[in-house]
């Protein structure tokens, strides 16, 4: 018998397409990260685009720019079933 998942432990299912385009053209900003509850990450991403960015004359940016392209496609790439396991029940932060 299945233990059902506790109030605490419950997290409402995201659409994977939905986060593919958060990361493709938002994604350098960590908008996609915002979306599937990863706020603390989200945060960190959009510290590294816009002072990393500023303070590395765009490197910062740029390498924000590359990971959330790489996240896009491996959610896309993804069936929704294992999108839903990996990064909504699973917490799976990055790649």
């Amino acid at each position: 018998m299945e233990a059902s998942p506790s109030a605490v432990d419950f997290r409402p299912p995201k659409k994977r397409v939905t986060a593919a385009l958060f990361a493709v053209f938002g994604g350098v900003f960590g908008l996609h990260k915002f979306y599937l509850g990863y706020y603390q990450t989200g945060f960190m991403m959009l510290a590294c685009s816009v002072v990393g960015g500023i303070l590395t004359l765009g490197l910062g940016t740029g390498i924000s720019l590359i990971i959330s392209l790489i996240e896009g496609l491996i959610y896309l790439m993804d069936s929704d079933e294992a999108f839903q396991k990996t990064y909504v029940r699973s917490v799976r932060e990055w790649f």
